[in-house]
């Protein structure tokens, strides 16, 4: 029986919004800012709030804290030319708002009144924040990571809990310098779920995706990687000439792993950096505009050592009446990526507009994913229309995000890294794929 839900309230419940605020006087960080912020040198101390280390009513007993923020500082460094030092401290607090703070960074999760007042209202169920204040240089000065005293964490994939390594992992990445980004899958993504969300234990961004090793190399470059690092800029144009100003483009590999996004700039110019090398498809959508224009393929293109490769396409302007919003499991759909294992079969979910499964063909980029034929189902929602399908996951798939591609008369669309390969268990699944 279809389910018939609103838009999951338990999934709504059970998100994670981060917020980073760094700033010269420390506030948000300029989200899509063409200036980069980073640390001067490659060795960043960063202290360890004995608050972390004894006995803490937020974190669950048992759980292993130390080693989760060292795994999650090793896994940046195993990347990107960084080197962190771990050091122990008696500070509690983030540097209060100024033109610049005490010069220590740390990892706290003292429930002092000047931390709580860093989550307002509307953030009330964010897990962690990082506060980064930055010279005039835009080189970073310090950054103070501060998880909520609201909030319950742990190691173990307790459920209603937050990993406490995945949201490490992805305040480094803020703390690093880093926006949020636009691919569900990746750890740098805004939103991702408690344990319990879909069911399921979500460890999935304790583990980087492409797209994310390429925005901290854009900044610091690689780690004795010779694969890397090469660029990929472009600029867009409608039939009319004129520039989308919101185009939602992104880069895929041959195996159809993405590998960065973006939205266009007001001129139709994009970028991505950080690249390794290898050949890479260009994509477009526009889901935002009125009319909107459907998802298409803009370009190939190679990227080799030192290389910017250039890109410049006039793109078609076919009206786009698709619209998928959002993704999910067990008839529970939010905007955070499913994440499921090479060698399984897996029901998706999938919400948005003019969804009709009798004129619609799911498909991948990827040779590795296939939808398995004759299981495209309507699905009952309320105020959107949901469909589901079966996925086979091939045993050879690399992990990390791939995309979701729905396409009929009425245009194509596509959730960007929608799915996300993981090595971490996923049990729901229907059968083996060789079965």
């Amino acid at each position: 029986m279809a389910p018939k839900t609103a838009i999951c309230y338990f999934v709504i419940a059970m998100l994670f919004w981060c917020a980073a605020t760094p700033t010269h006087s420390s506030g948000l960080l300029p989200t899509g800012s063409a200036r980069a912020f980073r640390w001067k040198a490659a060795r960043i101390q960063v202290g360890i709030s004995s608050s972390l280390l004894r006995d803490n009513s937020n974190i669950t007993r048992g759980s292993d804290v130390e080693g989760a923020v060292r795994r999650s500082l090793a896994t940046w460094e195993n990347v990107a030319n960084v080197e962190f030092l771990l050091v122990p401290t008696e500070k509690q607090n983030a540097s209060p708002a100024g033109p610049a703070g005490d010069g220590v960074s740390v990892i706290t999760s003292a429930g002092s009144a000047e931390n709580a007042q860093l989550f307002t209202k509307e953030s009330e169920q964010a897990a962690a924040t990082t506060r980064i204040f930055y010279s005039g240089r835009g080189f970073i000065t310090e950054a103070d990571i501060v998880l909520n005293p609201y909030q319950q964490f742990s190691t173990d994939g307790t459920f209603g809990t937050f990993d406490l390594e995945s949201t490490i992992t992805h305040e480094i990445g803020h703390l690093l310098g880093l926006e949020h980004s636009p691919i569900l899958g990746s750890t740098m993504h805004e939103t991702f779920g408690k344990n319990g969300v879909y069911g399921v234990q979500n460890f999935a961004a304790r583990t980087l995706s492409a797209s994310d090793v390429a925005a901290v190399r854009a900044i610091y470059g690689a780690r004795d990687d010779a694969r890397c690092c090469g660029q990929v800029t472009g600029k867009l144009s409608l039939a009319n000439g004129r520039a989308p100003k919101n185009a939602e483009v992104w880069l895929e590999d041959d195996n159809g792993l993405v590998a960065g996004e973006t939205i266009s700039s007001v001129d139709g110019s994009f970028r991505f950096s950080g690249l390794e090398f290898g050949s890479y498809r260009v994509y477009a959508q526009d889901s935002i505009s009125k009319p909107a224009f459907a998802a298409q393929l803009v370009g190939e293109v190679s990227v080799a050592k030192e290389d910017n490769t250039t890109l410049t396409k006039r793109i078609s302007t076919a009206v786009q009446e698709l619209e998928l919003s959002y993704v999910g499991f067990n008839g529970q759909l939010s905007d955070v990526a499913v994440s499921v294992n090479p060698g399984r079969t897996y029901t998706i979910y999938l919400g948005g507009k003019n969804l009709d499964p009798r004129a619609l063909t799911v498909s991948f980029n990827s040779p590795f994913l296939t939808v398995v034929p004759h299981t495209l189902r309507s699905q009952e929602y309320e105020q959107i229309d949901g469909i589901s399908f079966d996925v086979r996951v091939d045993p050879r798939t690399p992990n990390g995000d791939y995309s979701i591609a729905v396409s009929g008369a009425k245009g194509k669309a596509y959730i960007v890294g929608g799915i996300s390969v993981e090595s971490h268990p996923n049990p729901l699944s229907s059968f083996p794929t060789d079965e």
